[in-house]
């Protein structure tokens, strides 16, 4: 009787035993660390275990930000004459997207205004900050027509020259050295030719889906005068 009593308790823990056994066998998943309950699709650690990282699954506005063709416009700046004052910077926009962008040269880097908008910092040699220049409003003709957009082919240019002339009361002796740099906002960017914008977006940028705003900076340039 004692004999079968234990062995009347023992079989049910044998039972476990054997259990748990044979199921970890044929799982074993269940032995990785790290390993639970509820696997969420698209999470880090999901990616992980698919070889993708974090970075490389963005979020919907980190893909918002990718489709703009905005980080692909590159400004640089050159001094175009230094033979004699004043002093004449050429302002490149260079399309380094794959598709043609069309760009409203507004308040642009190529904008012929914008010496006088306050996109154009220029700040003296051992100088703290950016001098003071004047500032002029424009009245825009709006809607902008054609001849306020720019299309740019993948790899191609636009370019503007800046003339630093004592009409934006700057004083020569101060421009010797000085760090110029262009910084503002694209008021309107395409990705498309100017042909196909249509009149709801030229009328609206900042409400139209085609549009694309966002900051540009470019090179900093020294002065040879």
């Amino acid at each position: 009787m004692q004999v079968r009593t234990g062995s009347a308790r023992g079989s049910p823990r044998a039972f476990i035993f054997t259990f748990l056994a044979l199921f970890l066998a044929f799982h074993p998943a269940m032995c990785r660390p790290g390993y639970g309950a509820i696997s969420k699709r698209g999470t880090a650690g999901s990616n992980q275990e698919r070889g993708i990282s974090p970075a490389a699954m963005p979020g919907q506005s980190d893909f918002a930000e990718a489709e703009s063709p905005i980080p692909g416009l590159e400004v640089s700046l050159t001094q175009a004459k230094t033979s004699s004052p004043p002093p004449v910077v050429t302002v490149t926009v260079t399309n380094r997207n794959s598709f043609a962008v069309t760009l409203l040269t507004y308040d642009s880097p190529v904008d012929r205004a914008a010496l006088r908008l306050g996109i154009v910092l220029v700040t003296p040699e051992g100088a703290a900050g950016p001098l003071e220049l004047p500032r002029i409003q424009f009245r825009r003709v709006w809607p902008p027509g054609p001849e306020q957009l720019v299309t740019l082919a993948p790899g191609g240019q636009t370019t503007s020259e800046i003339e630093f002339d004592d009409g934006v009361f700057l004083d020569p002796a101060r421009l010797a050295g000085a760090k110029v740099v262009v910084k503002g906002r694209w008021k309107a960017v395409w990705k498309m030719v100017k042909e196909d914008i249509g009149q709801a977006s030229l009328d609206d940028p900042d409400g139209n889906p085609d549009a694309f705003q966002g900051e540009f900076q470019s090179d900093e340039l020294e002065l040879v005068v």
